[in-house]
């Protein structure tokens, strides 16, 4: 067992009084119902010819929706319109169409009140009362003119204004948002020039930001087809969307599928249209149980289609539709906006794990979860295994699992027999495609590169120790390096950090600086580290400590860590809010930092920044072996 010394320092006494404040988990998902937005809005002018009164509400799990009231007031209080509906789930509406009330009851440039009331099963209640008015003009809108400017225009919004096409709604056709240099950042904006509002989208979830509302917004830099497209901006919900200009027949100007599973608002499930009248999303995430709509806007405005009967054809303002697949998985939906009729295809599942006796936690789990960064239905994994069996399983559930009779490789038959495994260091794999798997074993690891000894032709073998790393202290030169397993490419990583990182399978190559280093590769993390010469292990420092504004001695007196004796290193400390570093012999020449908490890998001297932490008592471990760190709660009875 570690030597284990505890430094109890002065801040200490500040949490000696302190009890954990409880969260109350169902209050977070119990509050009252929420009406997220209507039209008419607070305010805001409705065109007087066939406008449409639509409400949105939303409320939490525990207390899901129950009813609804909308009622239209006069300036005298005379009541013109009242509906009351049913409401359920977590998100639903209350829609009363131009054509099922008197439209001759309403004035022009008269003043109206309109009064909301939604109730949940919990008989919690929200009400919302605010004025509007009507116009004679063709549609309603907040401003009198819009434009659009980007690197695509060299921000001469001038040239290129919208045109009010539908209520709140702005257009534009035929600009290309990509220059020839590929920037493609760029904004909305309601005058020719930057003197008035503009908006941007920097978090790319189609929702501008107006410069009114923070002082300042970051222009607009997502992912936008190289095409010529049609651009779209309502000017009431902030919402927008692109679309490529094609020759297809439409009766929409845009798709998104809308659900539970994105609350219902944001533009990462768009619609490509693919002939007339027929959209398509590749891949959306959904699982059984989930509800969703299709909607022209990214937000519930425009047109929005749900299904009444949940029969696969859809209905103008319809009800939520019920996910009825299988499992979780990504599904590709298509639409077509003419016959309204809709389908959902399954293409590959979310997650993919390994349980088993030849794993720590066996068949009990946690499943040890493996990965598909490129979405091909090839789930891979670094694992050390023991002899013992093991199965492939989905989404940590016996519902989908596979198993086989033969080792290394073989069939994945689902619902198949346990595979019974050798022990060893293993790339593993299952192909989802045509359901078979592999286990590689990994018997050497080795550095190569035109930084290395042994240049792009030779690997420089490693040692594996005791805890788990692969080690060797090398004189490198400058240039690059790549770390690879049993002499060849097939399993191979790497990183864009130097002198430490998080490697990844066919990463990039590393960026090495001339010098002596002690590096260390742990291949089931990743992580790996070039350094200093005799860092590793036995390090030869002769102290090493924790500073920064969240220590006692901010930033100018280390706090000593108990020193273990084989490169990692232990501390009882209070925390306050702020930052902190590890360093050596209370100096920068060797410090390291990260970009987690609690817990994360160490990155060395300038490439790690400081550590954020969260006020608290802590036992903090550094281990320079390994390349990481953590903060665990502690309490004053540890």
């Amino acid at each position: 067992m570690k030597n284990l010394f505890f430094i109890l320092l002065t801040g200490l006494l500040l949490f000696a009084g302190c009890e954990r404040e409880e969260i109350d988990v169902p209050a977070n998902t119990d509050f009252p119902p929420s009406i997220v937005s209507s039209s008419p809005s607070a305010g805001g002018t409705s065109v007087l010819d066939g406008f449409t009164v639509s409400v949105y509400f939303a409320d939490g799990t525990t207390s899901p929706l129950q009813s609804a009231t909308v009622t239209i007031l006069d300036s005298t209080g005379a009541e013109l319109i009242s509906r009351t509906e049913s409401l359920e789930g977590t998100s639903d509406s209350l829609i009363i169409p131009a054509d099922q009330f008197d439209p001759t009851v309403f004035v022009a440039a008269e003043g109206y009140e309109m009064l909301t009331t939604v109730s949940d099963v919990k008989g919690q209640t929200t009400e919302s009362r605010f004025n509007f008015s009507l116009s004679n003009q063709a549609f309603a809108a907040n401003h009198a003119e819009i434009y659009i400017a980007g690197n695509f225009n060299g921000w001469q919004g001038v040239n290129h204004p919208l045109t009010l096409v539908a209520d709140h709604t702005w257009e534009i056709e035929g600009i290309t948002l990509i220059n020839d240099d590929g920037a493609r950042q760029w904004k909305i904006k309601n005058t020719p020039d930057f003197t008035g509002e503009d908006w941007g989208d920097p978090d790319c979830d189609g929702i501008m930001t107006s410069n009114m509302a923070t002082g300042s917004v970051d222009n607009t830099d997502c992912d936008v087809p190289a095409v010529p497209v049609r651009v779209r901006f309502n000017d009431m919900e902030l919402s927008y969307s692109i679309q490529p200009l094609v020759t297809f027949a439409s009766n929409v100007s845009g798709l998104f599928l809308l659900g539970t599973f994105n609350d219902f608002e944001g533009n990462a499930n768009q619609f490509s249209m693919v002939s007339d009248n027929t959209w398509v999303a590749e891949e959306v995430l959904i699982a059984p149980g989930d509800r969703y709509k299709f909607a022209e806007m990214p937000d519930l405005m425009g047109t929005v289609f749900g299904d009444n009967e949940n029969d696969g054809v859809a209905e103008a303002f319809g009800s939520n539709i019920v996910f009825d697949g299988d499992q979780e998985a990504f599904y590709r939906f298509t639409f077509n906006d003419q016959t309204l009729e809709y389908s959902s295809e399954f293409v590959r599942l979310p997650s993919m794990g390994l349980i088993g006796d030849a794993l720590p936690n066996g068949f009990d789990g946690p499943d040890t979860d493996m990965d598909d960064s490129d979405g091909d239905g090839i789930f891979t994994l670094i694992v050390q295994l023991s002899d013992g069996p093991v199965k492939f399983r989905t989404n940590d559930s016996w519902a989908v699992n596979w198993g086989g009779d033969d080792f290394p490789s073989g069939a994945a038959v689902p619902n198949g027999p346990n595979i019974d495994v050798t022990a060893g260091l293993y790339r593993v794999s299952i192909n989802t495609n045509d359901l078979t798997y592999n286990f590689v074993e990994i018997t050497s690891i080795g550095v190569i590169g035109d930084a290395t000894p042994g240049g792009w032709s030779d690997d420089t073998d490693l040692t594996l120790q005791d805890d788990g790393l692969w080690f060797a202290q090398l004189a490198l030169a400058g240039g690059e390096a790549k770390f690879r397993a049993n002499d060849a490419w097939d399993i191979n990583w790497g990183g864009s950090d130097f002198p430490g990182g998080n490697s990844t399978i066919e990463g990039p190559n590393i960026p090495i600086d001339e010098g002596t280093y002690d590096i260390t590769f742990d291949p089931i993390t990743g992580a790996y580290n070039f350094g200093p010469e005799g860092s590793y292990g036995d390090d030869g420092f002769s102290s090493v400590g924790i500073l920064g504004t969240a220590t006692p001695g901010q930033w100018v007196d280390d706090t000593d860590m108990i020193d273990n004796g084989d490169g990692t290193y232990e501390l009882l400390i209070g925390l306050g809010e702020g930052q902190v570093k590890f360093r050596a012999d209370n100096s920068w020449d060797n410090n390291w930092g990260g970009s987690e908490f609690p817990s994360g890998s160490t990155i060395f001297n300038d490439g790690g920044a400081n550590i954020d932490v969260t006020p608290g008592l802590y036992f903090v471990t550094l281990d320079l072996n390994a390349n990481t760190y953590s903060f665990e709660p502690a309490s004053l009875g540890i």
